[in-house]
């Protein structure tokens, strides 16, 4: 590849996060979303990438707090126009069903927590990522970078390094277009992207669990901001471009439809959502 095709290359962001990793939610996701690099720095969202200044965007936080909800509203009006050119690719996956198709391997490690944390953590980043890479085609040759939100789980797992690796090797191996050039954490309020991506993550969390009517006072909030978000069509272009995939006792990921979801979350609140 010459010079001249390096500069007409095109680049690639990936945004990295993931929903419930304490392990206690009943909802526990991964995902990325992809964006063209000269849309996302372009100067028509100088105003999208200086919302960092003034909030702090963090799902498992909101409960109802006037400045994060305004703040969460401010970030998908400003992200709206980006909508057409984004690509998220979800996985929810159910860790107790990994733990217990690990029991073959209690004799090889000294938990079999441990190659379940390192199956999580290495090859559902991995998957993620590829999906969103993969489907340029042939004479698109895509160079990346992929930014992960700054946490202690994932530096203790090296996730940053991992996932650049292994998947330049799946790229060599299979003969695809792509490149990741680099893959670097982002501490809270340093890349809108990342912040994103969280919220996003967070919602489509909430729309799978689909909380009862009963639920706390910090999920009822949670509700209402996405039926508003909804109702105002500010949220509905991004799940347009979501692939949600669920990781069970299969050796595939199955394709799961969020549209569905998506309906029957409206109808078991939709008074409320009539009402807004």
């Amino acid at each position: 590849m010459n010079l001249h095709t390096l500069q007409q290359t095109p680049e690639l962001l990936i945004f990295f996060d993931e929903s419930g990793k304490q392990g206690n939610e009943p909802v526990l996701l991964m995902g990325g979303i992809s964006i063209p690099s000269t849309i996302y720095h372009h100067e028509n969202y100088k105003s999208l990438h200086k919302l960092n200044s003034e909030y702090n965007y963090h799902w498992t936080a909101y409960g109802g707090d006037s400045k994060m909800r305004n703040g969460i509203e401010l970030l998908f009006s400003e992200a709206l126009p980006l909508a057409n050119y984004v690509q998220l690719n979800f996985i929810r996956y159910f860790k107790s069903q990994l733990t217990q198709q690990a029991k073959p391997f209690s004799g090889v490690y000294e938990s079999k927590q441990e190659i379940v944390s390192d199956t999580i953590y290495t090859k559902l980043p991995e998957r993620i990522c590829y999906g969103l890479l993969r489907e340029f085609g042939e004479n698109n040759h895509i160079r990346s970078t992929i930014l992960v939100e700054d946490a202690n789980e994932y530096r203790s797992k090296n996730l940053a390094n991992n996932i650049k690796h292994y998947l330049n090797i799946h790229s060599l191996y299979r003969g695809e277009a792509f490149v990741v050039q680099q893959c670097n954490y982002r501490r809270k309020k340093e890349e809108i992207g990342v912040e994103l991506t969280d919220i996003l993550l967070g919602i489509v969390s909430t729309i799978l669990e689909n909380p009862i009517a009963t639920a706390s006072k910090k999920k009822q909030a949670k509700v209402l901001l996405i039926l508003k978000l909804l109702k105002e069509n500010k949220l509905q272009p991004f799940l347009n471009n979501l692939r949600l995939f669920e990781l069970k006792q299969s050796k595939q990921l199955k394709e799961a439809n969020i549209q569905v979801s998506l309906k029957l979350f409206i109808a078991k609140n939709y008074e409320t959502y009539e009402q807004l």
